[in-house]
């Protein structure tokens, strides 16, 4: 499988991207700009022709694919490209093992879309965006089917330009799983919904609530300052001046007391939010490892 450098920020190979985040900050929401294949750092990747999915890498991943090892950069010397000089000297060894990573891990990705797909009943017309324990969640979801996740070549640890992060993730807090519509020329392109789980908040299946959030009212302003200001803060964009829908899950319990499990940005999902929201956090949690 051919592998395609997209942009600046990562590979996509056929209808599966990796991307790196902004150091564990959320990404931008395709709600305020539509998305076009464009990548996290800004760069314009082209528009998908079909569904895109994405995984946020740790920063020492990202450190590895904004290294430039092309022959240019190799030509021009250490001196010229502080990156290289970490790589010039197992470069004949990191080069090859670094596509092979790529390749392995696109096809594992590939695979895992399909599966996580059917797991939450999206359709193929629909991309999967996960970070932090989504990423575990992922994993996991793997591993109880059978796919066995590429490890990292020790060349590759050795020189710091990889590192497997698995644990970080299995420990995180918190974590995103997001859908949305990236094929071009689809009636639905640009619609997204991103659902920020707090594993901190214990809420039994049988108490989730789904509460409906507006900036300003004062019905639901106990439950929106407890997103704003906690766990799940820098996981959610509450701004919705583009039309955007907010939402939270919660126990159930009135405003300003509620224990949010949940936060949920919709752009055009409404429907989906209401009816599949709280089964899909039920999902997430029976995948989470722990």
């Amino acid at each position: 499988m051919d592998v395609l450098k997209a942009g600046k920020g990562g590979y996509d190979v056929n209808s599966a991207l990796i991307s790196r985040s902004a150091n564990g900050a959320a990404p931008t929401s395709p709600a305020t700009k539509p998305s076009t294949g464009i990548n996290t750092d800004g760069s314009d990747g082209g528009r998908a022709a079909g569904p895109v999915d994405t995984v946020f890498l740790s920063e020492q991943a990202s450190r590895a694919l904004r290294v430039d090892l092309s022959a240019e950069a190799f030509a021009a010397g250490p001196a010229a490209n502080s990156g290289v000089a970490a790589a010039v000297k197992d470069m004949d060894k990191i080069v090859p093992a670094m596509q092979r990573h790529a390749e392995e891990s696109s096809r594992y990705m590939e695979k895992l879309s399909a599966l996580a797909r059917s797991k939450f009943g999206l359709g193929d017309n629909v991309s999967i965006t996960t970070s932090g324990a989504g990423n575990a969640m992922l994993d996991n979801l793997a591993k109880e089917n059978g796919l066995q996740k590429p490890a990292i070549p020790d060349i590759l640890k050795q020189s710091g330009l990889l590192k497997d992060d698995t644990e970080v993730d299995a420990q995180s807090r918190t974590g995103l799983f997001g859908m949305s519509v990236t094929a071009a020329g689809d009636p639905d392109f640009g619609k997204r919904m991103d659902l920020a789980f707090d594993r901190g908040a214990k809420v039994p299946d049988g108490k989730l609530s789904l509460v409906a959030l507006k900036d300003g009212n004062p019905a639901t302003a106990g439950t929106m300052n407890a997103v704003r200001n906690g766990a799940l803060s820098s996981l959610t964009n509450l701004g919705a001046q583009d039309g955007a829908s907010l939402f939270a899950i919660t126990d159930g319990s009135e405003d300003g007391k509620a224990t949010v499990a949940a936060s949920i940005r919709s752009f055009g999902m409404d429907d989906r939010v209401n009816t599949s929201a709280i089964s899909m956090l039920k999902t997430i949690g029976h995948y989470l490892p722990g």
